[in-house]
């Protein structure tokens, strides 16, 4: 039972030392992935045209333009919402492999992201239903959802990157002044 006893106390000795130097046990950071960091950079592109392409769709409604101007312009903002969702898979593939800002914002960007495609396709099952209803009311509140919901998601994923680019100069700038690293989560 003594031996036992001295572990233990030994075990709670290390915890309490550890927990006052900031050493953390079982919880070690997880660096940032480049990998993770590139999606994020492609992701960041693509939100940016989807977001320019809806504004651009958002301006028809005060025009007269055919609904078939209309429709290329929901396919445009489609391709790139094709082209999130394959980043979005391969960031979520990845995502152990981030560090923790970068499973939040994987996490975050996520949701949004199917949100954005299911208002997208109710959008284009709409125009299909209703092509020379254009200059009207539903469809305008669609295309209007719509510019915000890529606007949303455009400065989300740019906040993202910028965080991510901000982080990286501050690292590189601690390491040329030979500073002390802050450590982040403790």
């Amino acid at each position: 039972m003594k031996i036992q006893s001295v572990f233990r106390n030994f075990s709670l000795v290390a915890l309490a030392l550890a927990l006052a130097t900031g050493t953390s046990i079982g919880f070690a950071q997880t660096a940032d992935s480049g990998q993770i960091s590139d999606l994020l950079k492609q992701a960041k592109s693509h939100a940016v045209l989807a977001e320019d392409d809806a504004a651009t769709l958002e301006s028809y409604t005060g025009s007269k333009m055919s609904w078939q101007s209309h429709a290329w312009q929901l396919e445009r903002i489609r391709e790139h919402v094709n082209e999130l969702g394959h980043l979005n898979k391969q960031l979520s593939d990845l995502r152990a492999e981030g560090s923790p800002w970068q499973q939040q914002a994987i996490d975050q960007i996520d949701p949004r992201l199917r949100e954005m495609a299911d208002l997208l396709t109710a959008t284009i099952e709409h125009l299909n239903d209703n092509q020379n209803r254009v200059q009207m009311q539903p469809f305008r509140d669609y295309v209007k959802a719509n510019a915000e919901l890529t606007s949303k998601l455009a400065r989300m994923i740019s906040d993202f990157v910028d965080y991510d680019e901000a982080k990286s100069k501050a690292e590189s700038l601690e390491q040329k002044l030979d500073l002390p690293a802050v450590a982040s989560g403790t």
